[in-house]
């Protein structure tokens, strides 16, 4: 196995998966480094690997869980409502937008705050399949769960989902 060629073209997916569960992009860019520093320093195990995705992508759940967990004792158990994902795409020296991408916009920040309000392992669950793309095989091997257990998951992470989100867009009416 070669660092280059099978561990680095998976940073973009890491980042994605660590940016999902902080909210925070310096935290998921730091999470991706120290991922790819553990990738390193366990290279004795790379012959054995069968699935480089799902170890590098366990590899960074496990750092990022640790650093969402960290930061909320910190904080002393508040949630991390107040924080937002800093979008890359948005730069300070573009026209203005039209409402309705500025709607989408908002819909999707607060999509992913409430996906990152809602318990382990439903809020890892959602972004694996959701975002991510992974099968229900892949997110249960990930997860140690089993496919059952990960369609009973994502089945309440979305239901609490539509359900917070439409309490909120309705204004709580």
């Amino acid at each position: 196995m070669d660092f280059r060629a099978d561990i680095l073209p998976h940073r973009d997916r890491l980042y994605r998966l660590a940016l999902g569960i902080t909210l925070h992009a310096a935290e998921a860019e730091d999470i991706v480094q120290d991922t790819m520093l553990r990738a390193w320093e366990r290279r004795s195990e790379w012959p054995q690997i069968q699935n480089v995705e799902a170890w590098l992508m366990q590899i960074c759940r496990n750092l990022a869980l640790d650093r969402k967990k960290h930061a909320q004792y910190e904080v002393k158990g508040e949630t991390f409502s107040h924080t937002t994902v800093q979008d890359p795409s948005v730069d300070s020296k573009q026209p203005a937008m039209h409402p309705d991408d500025m709607d989408a916009r908002e819909s999707l920040r607060l999509i992913l705050r409430l996906i990152g309000l809602l318990p382990p392992p439903q809020d890892e669950i959602i972004r694996l399949r959701d975002i991510e793309g992974f099968s229900y095989r892949e997110i249960a091997t990930q997860l140690e769960l089993t496919e059952d257990q990960v369609r009973v998951y994502l089945h309440r992470a979305r239901q609490k989902l539509r359900q917070q989100y439409l309490s909120i867009q309705s204004y709580g009416l």
